[in-house]
């Protein structure tokens, strides 16, 4: 409607590929994590387990030991403190991934890298594309977390229950099909996600934009057959773990969208993550705040990791390293090492009322414990 369209994202998830016990991609097996919960603690030989000592009892001493003595670190806050573990597994061979090609070439770890470009080798597309910058699956694609009946790469749960969104303008549209200069914004959604009652993002719902400029970017883009395509830019998104707020950045994002005839965007949203960014949103939480803005508790944030590395079957140190290992982006003038990794998302979004109000909840007089603030 004069030129302008709003999407409201209702599908977002991680591009990886088909499971690796159908593509290959591990032929050296898949990712390990901890044997023991005391080999995440570092400095604390006696918080192994003891003969004869159950779950139960181990798993309280030991933490009610690691927290309560300064001197012990744990892998997963501190994961520099270890090393790259074999027991990490990444995908070394060369199978069809989800994606788009970021850096418009077809990179080869052994060839040859011009100057200010990181050494890696793209994927092959699933339709036969060349040169997808797809890092991150190569890193996460031999976790059996990140495989289709994993837990790590549902991101809807979270999203529909109103905790984080994403909306998506065009604007200075002439035409749907093919325009050559249209301007198209991303910003995080300051509403939660209306709902059919069978918890379906409903089409044609309004939503206000957020006003906090971080989370707000614009760029411009065109649009050929029906295909939407943007030039890079800076887009940063919530994310939340375990009641604690963190954000999801995406630097030289660039999206491929196609557009259906009801309206529906459906593509990617790829770019580069910063390596101790991706490390702290996704296994470490280190940065992770409370509802109020403040740093969360260390025992939420190294609780929270320790947990995730047992129940999805990864070691923190291993990611960590392996993340800087495979990274292809920005490296440092000093040391020469990659400090992004090519990250890439599929998105759905669907046709929604977008404005750039000032939103709030009626709820937002009450404080963390659920009362009711005193307004004098």
């Amino acid at each position: 409607m004069d030129g302008q369209a709003g999407f409201v994202v209702s599908n977002f998830e991680y591009a990886l590929a088909e499971d690796a016990e159908v593509n290959g991609a591990c032929p050296d097996g898949m990712t390990e994590g901890y044997t023991n919960q005391g080999d995440v603690f570092v400095g604390a030989p006696d918080l192994q387990r003891k003969e004869g000592e159950n779950e139960q009892d181990y798993v309280r001493r030991l933490f009610q030991s690691a927290f309560s003595d300064s001197g012990i670190e744990n892998l997963c806050q501190n994961p520099e403190l270890g090393s790259p573990n074999p027991t990490f597994r990444t995908v070394s061979a060369e199978v069809p991934v989800d994606g788009i090609d970021l850096d418009g070439r077809a990179s080869v770890a052994n060839g040859e890298t011009p100057a200010g470009s990181c050494a890696h080798d793209d994927f092959p597309g699933m339709n036969g594309e060349t040169g997808i910058d797809n890092q991150f699956y190569r890193v996460v694609g031999c976790n059996k977390s990140f495989q289709s009946t994993g837990q790590s790469n549902i991101f809807d749960i979270v999203m529909l229950t109103g905790a984080w969104g994403i909306l998506i303008t065009l604007d200075g549209v002439d035409d749907i099909v093919n325009d050559e200069s249209v301007e198209v914004g991303f910003y995080a959604n300051a509403d939660p996600i209306q709902l059919s009652p069978a918890r379906e993002p409903l089409p044609f719902a309004t939503y206000a934009m957020t006003q906090d400029p971080r989370y707000r970017a614009t760029t411009s883009g065109r649009i050929r057959n029906g295909i939407l395509t943007t030039d890079p830019v800076d887009v940063r998104f919530h994310w939340v773990v375990n009641s604690m707020r963190l954000d999801r950045p995406l630097e030289r994002a660039v999206a491929r969208l196609a557009i259906s005839e009801d309206g529906t965007l459906d593509g990617y949203l790829a770019g580069y993550t910063k390596v101790e960014d991706l490390y702290n949103f996704k296994f470490g939480f280190r940065n992770a705040t409370d509802g109020t803005g403040q740093l969360a508790p260390v025992r939420l944030r190294a609780g929270s990791s320790i947990g995730a590395a047992f129940v999805l079957g990864h070691t923190c140190e291993g990611a960590y390293y392996a993340l800087y290992e495979h990274a292809d982006a920005d490296p440092d003038p000093e040391t020469g090492r990659c400090t992004s990794i090519s990250t890439q998302y599929r998105l759905t979004a669907i046709p929604a009322f977008v404005v750039d109000e000032e939103t709030s909840s009626v709820n937002e007089e009450l404080d963390a414990a659920g009362n009711r603030r005193d307004p004098y």
